[in-house]
């Protein structure tokens, strides 16, 4: 994951899956939630025209892809 802080917030820029970097058009969604005890934060990015949900475990610093729209 390669991003920025702005404002004391991270913006995730782009990310490698299966070998390829995907380079963020926009992030639609950013959201901190708490799974059990596990601070995690979840943004929802437009690559092209599919959405990708990736997830950060704030406890463990690990990022996860969660799920993958396309048309």
């Amino acid at each position: 994951m390669v991003g920025s802080y702005t404002q004391g917030k991270f913006k995730p820029k782009k990310f490698r899956w299966h070998r390829r970097v995907l380079n963020i058009d926009r992030i639609t969604l950013q959201s901190d939630i708490k799974d059990g005890g596990v601070k995690k934060r979840l943004f929802s990015v437009v690559v092209d025209k599919e959405v990708y949900r990736l997830e950060f475990n704030r406890d463990s610093e690990q990022w996860w892809l969660k799920e993958i729209w396309v048309e």
